[in-house]
Parts: structure tokens; sequence; C-alpha cells
């Protein structure tokens, strides 16, 4: 099963907290032109699973402007200090649909694709960066990591 995980956009330095930051203009106009290459490109995406705070939810309804219509859930095991543990069992609890988009933070993104797909190191995630799953189970070396792409790489170098 195909499943992508993303980190949020580009959001603001401060927020009365952490949960309450939105992303900046620049954030939704880099995650709009991201997801349109990206669907452009073939990418198909059937649902959203995204963090509470703000700024996840935001990266999820560009994401859902460039889609249109797809199934959303959101899941407190997607929060920047969650256990990977945490969202595998809720995983298992709410089978995910193949080609299912999870929005998170850092370091819980870098932290749960290498933990997922065996890497001894975290994985780097700059703002917006998407990483492919090939998902076998929701558990430590279950998936396999088909490739990573940033906002503003050229997908002709993919």
């Amino acid at each position: 099963m195909k499943l992508f995980i993303s980190r949020h956009g580009q959001a603001v330095a401060m927020a009365p907290s952490d949960d309450l930051r939105p992303l900046t203009d620049s954030g939704r106009v880099a995650l709009l032109a991201h997801w349109q290459q990206m669907r452009e490109s073939g990418i198909v995406v059937s649902a959203l699973v995204a963090s509470p705070y703000v700024r996840a939810q935001q990266t999820a309804d560009c994401i859902d402007q460039v889609y249109g219509g797809l199934a959303r859930q959101e899941c407190e095991s997607l929060v920047p200090e969650a256990s990977p543990q945490a969202l595998f069992d809720w995983l298992l609890a709410n089978p995910p649909r193949e080609n299912t988009v999870l929005v998170s933070h850092m370091p819980f993104v870098a932290q749960l694709t290498a933990l997922w797909t065996g890497h001894t190191s975290r994985i780097g995630f700059s703002v917006g960066t998407v990483a492919c799953l090939d998902m076998d189970v929701a558990a430590a070396d279950g998936a396999r990591l088909m490739w990573l792409r940033s906002p503003g790489e050229s997908m002709a170098s993919r």
C-alpha cells in the first residue's frame, strides 16, 4: 500500500502556543504549487490524516484544495511529540486507504519515516517535504521509502 508522510508547510515563528501557529502566506503558496506539481506528475491522493495543530490542518486544506473532496481525519498521534508506536496502533485500529497522506511535524516525521523504513538515522524533512512509502504493515521496518520530494524541487530530476 502506498502511503505519504508530509511535513506541514512554512509556519509563522510566534503564536500564543505551538499548536496555534498558522502557515505563512508564502508557505501556503509553496504547498499549493508543490502538491499541484505532484498531482500533474501522476501522484494520486485519496485521503488525509492530519495532526490537530493549526499548521497541519492548513497543510491538509492545501492538499485538499489541489485534489478536492478528500476523506479526512484528525489524529492526535501525529503531533510533534507523538510516539511512532502510538501512530502504528492508531493505524491498526483505523486502516488507511491506499494513497493516504499523513500530515505531521518535525521531529516526528523524521523519526517515524526512519523507524518505519528501517533507516538507522533520521530522514531529512524540510517544510512541505513529502515521503512516499510502500507500506506492508504499520510497524517498525514495515515499509520501504520510495522517494522524498520537497517544495521547489524539479520533478524532471526524479
